[in-house]
């Protein structure tokens, strides 16, 4: 049986780095309005994830489909204070909640110049933590780093905070993976990217080339199941990767999309979907059901 975990980061629009600031900007903010992104306040921009937040949702809870959101706690704030009525759609049982920074950190400092000590990076994950556990009223079990890099520090802090996984790291595959243990606390949910050599051509599982134009649906849909048919591991997983704001900004058009381009996106997102749920020994479920039921079955020495 091979899972499928939908997997969302819930950010601002094309979070982006900038050198000296330890908070993330929207790209948009960054080219358009420069004068505003010295304050993370400012520098954020949900234009995005609110205008494509009512068709994704919508489509998610039609097909009761289970999704796992990690969220920067600055941008699920600002939608909070905006539209709380629909953040309380997250606390349905079909969604699983997880943490994704406050401000779309840099952790690693690869891009901005600014190393975090693992004091400061425990302050800034647990800060999130709190942040998000206090709006939804549950516990926080998941992580995911902002630009997938996480430090020599990390896996430590997220074990000392009681995380139960992280999903920060990439893993090449051509086929379902299982996840696997960093230490006795914490599990590792890699997300999948296939060797440039095969059928898949290095595709990450991550939606970014389809939604900005450069790979076909039915290239996307192609490979995937590709993955699915290689896979023969008992209770392996793929996850499908998205931002919320993705629907409706293209970054390499520096442009927030039209309705009518959102609508085209989102279909694109059920045709996948629809083409997996067609699929012969495919369940959708998220990392946190994994656990529950299979989290005995993995080596923890």
């Amino acid at each position: 049986m091979v899972q499928i975990f939908i997997c969302v980061d819930f950010d601002r629009d094309y979070g982006y780095p900038i050198t000296h600031l330890k908070h993330a900007v929207s790209k948009p903010i960054h080219l358009h309005k420069p004068e505003l992104i010295d304050d993370p306040q400012d520098a954020t921009s949900i234009r995005g994830t609110v205008e494509g937040f009512d068709l994704f949702i919508q489509h998610l809870l039609d097909e009761k489909l289970p999704t796992t959101f990690y969220f920067e706690a600055r941008s699920i704030n600002m939608f909070n204070d905006r539209y709380s009525e629909k953040t309380k759609l997250f606390k349905l049982p079909l969604f699983e909640l997880g943490v994704h920074g406050y401000d779309h950190e840099d952790l690693t400092g690869e891009e901005t110049g600014i190393r975090f000590t693992k004091l400061e990076e425990e302050e800034i994950i647990k800060k999130a933590q709190m942040n998000l556990e206090a709006l939804f009223s549950t516990k926080m079990i998941g992580f995911r780093a902002p630009y997938m890099r996480i430090t020599n520090n990390t896996t430590n802090i997220l074990s000392n905070l009681g995380f139960a996984y992280d999903s920060s790291i990439y893993q090449e595959s051509i086929r379902a993976i299982r996840p696997y243990s960093i230490n006795q606390d914490l599990i590792e949910f890699p997300v999948i990217k296939t060797p440039k050599e095969s059928p898949m051509k290095g595709m990450y599982t991550y939606l970014w080339p389809l939604f900005e134009g450069n790979r076909e649906i039915e290239d996307t849909i192609k490979n995937y199941l590709r993955i699915v048919e290689n896979s023969k591991i008992l209770d392996s997983y793929i996850s499908i990767n998205l931002h919320s704001w993705h629907f409706a900004y293209n970054i390499k058009q520096d442009r927030y999309l039209s309705t009518e381009d959102i609508v085209h996106n989102i279909n694109m997102f059920e045709k996948l979907i629809s083409a997996l749920s067609e699929t012969e020994g495919v369940i959708f479920s998220t990392p946190g059901k994994w656990l529950k039921k299979h989290k005995q079955d993995l080596d923890l020495s």
